[in-house]
């Protein structure tokens, strides 16, 4: 029995040391210590983030002003060809009216020398 008692006495001493060792190992400061700087972390990668994001948003800006103005200069081009085939149909359309007007007239020169001839 007094072995038991020596040993018990001395297993209760001992935890009670151990129990007091870890109690005072402060958790609360390691806890906040970390959650700050998984804050710090998180907030760090927040604005790489932001910053990939407004990068992504003005690469996409600049590619659709040049399509942009590619289509317009494609469009202004594609006006200048309408209006200059529109100019060359008129001058076509002009061209056989004189050629017309050239044969008939060319015609009745013709039959007014005849007539002149016969006199």
């Amino acid at each position: 029995m007094k072995l038991k008692t020596i040993i018990l006495t001395l297993t209760l001493g001992g935890l009670f040391f151990f129990s007091m060792a870890c109690y005072g190992q402060s958790t609360e400061k390691t806890t906040s210590d970390s959650l700050s700087m998984y804050k710090k972390i998180d907030s760090q990668t927040q604005k790489e983030n932001d910053s990939d994001r407004m990068a992504n948003a003005k690469e996409a800006r600049r590619e659709t002003k040049a399509k942009a103005k590619e289509a317009k200069r494609v469009q202004v081009e594609a006006d200048d060809a309408a209006k200059q085939s529109k100019d060359a149909l008129k001058a076509e359309k002009k061209a056989q009216k004189s050629r017309k007007n050239a044969d008939v007239q060319s015609k009745k020169a013709s039959e007014a020398r005849a007539k002149s001839n016969e006199n």
